[in-house]
């Protein structure tokens, strides 16, 4: 795994999370929707059976002696029916007759005069259909029949096909008949037995829910974005650090050469080596390191490769350059790398152009550092945050031209030169040794020599090269 694929692997995963993140809390929402529904539309339903607790407690107290009812009573029952909206009718039974009906139609015979309670009639004499009714025993010889509209399973259908089970008896919208399970013709049921379901259409409770709740799924959309976005980045940040942990970026050496050529030091470049061998060029990923401050464990890669390779079998003069920041100072590993490697090299640690100095304490840090040898040198000076106050605020011991200036030595040799002369001008009333970098041509090197370098570091002379390549040069340089 490289920089070039952990960014692509984190984008899929942030979105992998954030499919995952809405379309499971989406799923929760849309089972409580369908639950809602259905407990809205038992809700409504119960409502409409129990508004017979009312109707009945008037029954008695206005029919309690009811026979064959009178005018003021028919009239009383027919404002009773007038004012409910859940009952049809209302029916008096007197000695097994209907003798009185709200509907119109009396004095018929019936032959089942049932107990009170709810009870649902699978086929009516009137009207062949399904009905509901509450018998109310008001007397002996008298009962009071109250009929329920048929079902308007207004929530229900909305998503799907509704049924209400009433203990085995199974009816859907307008009391169709969905299923009677004990095959009854009449069953007596309460208000405990009555179970509500719906066999959905998928899409059009889809349709519903998305309709009803588009406003909640939008932010739910932007959250899950968002959320997916950040988890994505934790991700790419932990992959990057298991990658810098696991030594995937290697330490690859640029020698520093004298005006004669000969080796005096590297610095120490962040190689990322892929599985197939293949460089990936630091502008990938340099920046995100230092964004991410995941510069600090870098260096401590870079500096244990460094203290535990064979390039310290002969670096006891050579000067190896580390970049850091200012946080990089500050780390407790760091530090104590530093102290160890001081020991086998002369140690130099390059601070970068690329962030600024933020903490006061720095000066009294890097005398810490100092007194075990180790040296500082200001990276890149006149780009980026190296500005010349830095030279007197803090003590450094290199201050390394940057390549920008190098390169124009070759196309305006002559303001080029003055802005050079300048700089070795100012190192040496500062008392600081030049390092040039950038390094291409042989008439930039011979202005350069003519100026006062004393380094130079660049591919005129040698390529950043691997651990093992610059120990077999150094080994070849000193036979």
């Amino acid at each position: 795994m490289n920089f070039k694929t952990i960014k692509p692997l984190s984008l899929c995963v942030s979105i992998a999370l954030s499919i995952l993140v809405f379309s499971s809390i989406t799923a929760v929402m849309y089972n409580r929707f369908i639950d809602h529904v259905i407990d809205k539309e038992r809700e409504v339903l119960l409502k409409e059976f129990g508004s017979i607790k009312t109707i009945k407690k008037t029954l008695k107290e206005q029919f309690a002696t009811l026979t064959v009812p009178t005018l003021k009573e028919q009239s009383a029952l027919k404002t009773l029916v007038a004012q409910s909206n859940s009952i049809s009718s209302i029916a008096v039974i007197h000695k097994n007759y209907f003798v009185f009906s709200t509907f119109g139609l009396r004095d018929r015979y019936t032959e089942h005069v049932n107990e009170s309670g709810f009870h649902v009639k699978l086929k009516s004499t009137i009207s062949k259909k399904p009905i509901i009714y509450y018998m109310l025993a008001v007397n002996n010889e008298t009962f009071i029949r109250v009929y329920f509209k048929p079902l308007q399973l207004n929530y229900l259908n909305k998503i799907g096909e509704g049924e209400v089970n009433f203990n085995g008896v199974i009816l859907g919208d307008e009391n169709q008949v969905m299923s009677n399970v004990k095959k009854l013709c009449h069953c007596k049921f309460t208000l405990n037995d009555v179970n509500i379901d719906v066999n959905m259409d998928p899409k059009k409770a889809l349709v519903v829910f998305v309709d009803e709740k588009l406003g909640y799924l939008l932010v739910l959309l932007l959250l899950s974005c968002i959320f997916g976005y950040f988890l994505g980045k934790t991700c790419e940040h932990e992959l990057v650090k298991y990658q810098i942990k696991n030594n995937r970026i290697k330490p690859y050496l640029q020698p520093i050469v004298d005006h004669d050529g000969n080796i005096i030091g590297a610095e120490i470049l962040a190689r990322w080596i892929t599985n197939k061998g293949e460089l990936v060029p630091p502008y990938l990923f340099i920046p995100y390191i230092e964004k991410e401050k995941l510069t600090p464990l870098l260096t401590c890669s870079l500096l244990a490769q460094i203290h535990n390779s064979s390039v310290l079998y002969n670096a006891k003069t050579f000067k190896l350059s580390f970049n850091l920041t200012e946080l990089c100072l500050f780390e407790p590993k760091v530090y104590a790398l530093s102290k160890r490697l001081s020991q086998h090299c002369r140690l130099v640690l390059e601070f970068t152009e690329s962030t600024p100095f933020i903490r006061e304490d720095t000066p009294q840090k890097m005398q810490a550092y100092r007194r075990h040898g180790v040296e500082f040198a200001i990276d890149d000076y006149g780009t980026g945050f190296s500005a010349p106050h830095y030279l007197t605020e803090y003590k450094f011991d290199y201050l390394k031209i940057d390549k920008c200036f190098i390169d124009n030595l070759d196309k305006d040799e002559e303001k080029s030169t003055h802005l050079v002369e300048s700089i070795v001008f100012l190192a040496k009333k500062m008392n600081l040794e030049l390092v040039a970098e950038g390094v291409e041509t042989d008439s930039q090197a011979a202005i350069l020599t003519t100026l006062g370098i004393q380094y130079f570091q660049g591919f005129l002379f040698y390529k950043p090269m691997d651990l093992i390549a610059f120990s077999q040069l150094t080994i070849s340089k000193s036979d």
